[in-house]
């Protein structure tokens, strides 16, 4: 349903986005089978947060600010529109104490300001579905070697066979890459990568160790920061390369 005019994202069908909520709802089950719990986060994100997740020093050109038509300096607005889903949950757990390990599942809109966009590969707005994990470093471990058949099987499932690569955000600006290199080093990020079409990443793990505990004051009982893993999923990805039979399952 292509018109006139660009746009952010697909204009879908009722059988198209039906076809994405079945694929949601996959993911969505394999979160319920972890024991998450199950959350819906708003669109706009405090800028403040984003601040404090230092996302707005690493990826300060992927941020859209959210303001009134009537203010003349939209980038030093209070809200912005959420780049991801996981720092609503930091934000919504900062100061607190977790008594166990934790889950969090949500599905949300994101934002980032591409230079370049194409549909279903790198969006202006996109839909993911997200794992939030956090609790002491061994149980995020056993958890990573646990999920990561588990999404194959899930992706498999929908027809979209490929293959887990260790990865690195490739959006750093050239003062934080080091954060980049430490990333591929320590394999502290895997992509779920669809070779068809140049190992696109339909999904990715992404261990935190202690940054989030520490940025926002999640702790465990014994007063140590927790530790973070966060499992996303990009359902405009899966929806667009999917075959129709295995989208429908």
């Amino acid at each position: 349903m292509n018109g006139l005019y660009p746009q952010p994202a697909p204009a879908r069908t009722g059988s198209q986005q039906s076809a994405l909520d079945r694929i949601d709802a996959s993911v969505r089950r394999l979160a319920a089978s972890m024991g998450a719990s199950e959350m819906q986060y708003p669109a706009l994100i405090a800028r403040e947060v984003l601040e404090q997740a230092e996302y707005t020093t690493a990826f300060p050109h992927l941020l859209m600010s959210a303001s009134g038509a009537h203010t003349h300096q939209p980038g030093d607005g209070a809200w912005c529109l959420s780049p991801a889903v996981c720092y609503h949950t930091y934000a919504q757990l900062a100061g607190r104490v977790l008594e166990g390990p934790m889950v969090v599942t949500a599905r949300g809109r994101c934002f980032r300001a591409e230079a370049e966009s194409a549909q279903g590969v790198r969006q202006i707005e996109f839909e993911m579905r997200e794992i939030v994990l956090l609790g002491a470093p061994a149980w995020i471990e056993a958890a990573a070697d646990t999920v990561r058949p588990a999404i194959e099987t899930v992706a498999r499932a929908a027809g979209l066979a490929g293959d887990w690569n260790v990865a690195e955000d490739p959006f750093f600006l050239p003062a934080a890459a080091g954060k980049a290199l430490i990333q591929r080093l320590l394999k502290v990020k895997l992509e779920y990568q669809w070779p068809n079409i140049g190992g696109l990443a339909l999904a990715s793990i992404n261990k935190h160790g202690s940054f989030f505990g520490q940025r926002f004051h999640i702790e465990r009982p014994d007063a140590q920061p927790v530790h973070t893993m966060c499992i996303a999923v990009g359902l405009d990805r899966w929806a667009h390369h999917a075959p129709d039979e295995g989208a429908t399952r």
